[in-house]
């Protein structure tokens, strides 16, 4: 399961964009990212005639070696976190 980590405000991740669309809202770039393989987090632009810059990039700021954040007024960072799926058998 994969899940976006609290949003970093004023913040971009440079240098490891794969994709750049433009949307309507952030929801709109949250699935994209979900779709596109190889994107683990997302910068997310202001709005410019109602809709909104979306960046898919291939590292988040924990990625080695280290990608940097940087200051980038009213754009959003939002980095993925992956969670794996834990199944227990009961056999009877």
């Amino acid at each position: 399961m994969i899940i976006f980590k609290e949003p970093i405000a004023d913040k971009e991740l440079r240098g490891h964009v794969i994709k750049v669309e433009v949307v309507p809202n952030q929801e709109s770039c949250r699935v994209l990212c979900f779709i596109e393989p190889n994107c683990v987090s997302i910068n997310f632009g202001p709005k410019r005639k109602e809709k909104y810059k979306c960046e898919l990039n291939n590292a988040t700021e924990e990625s080695k070696p280290v990608a940097m954040l940087h200051k980038k007024m009213d754009y959003i960072y939002l980095g993925i976190e992956v969670k794996r799926w834990t199944v227990e058998y009961q056999y009877v």
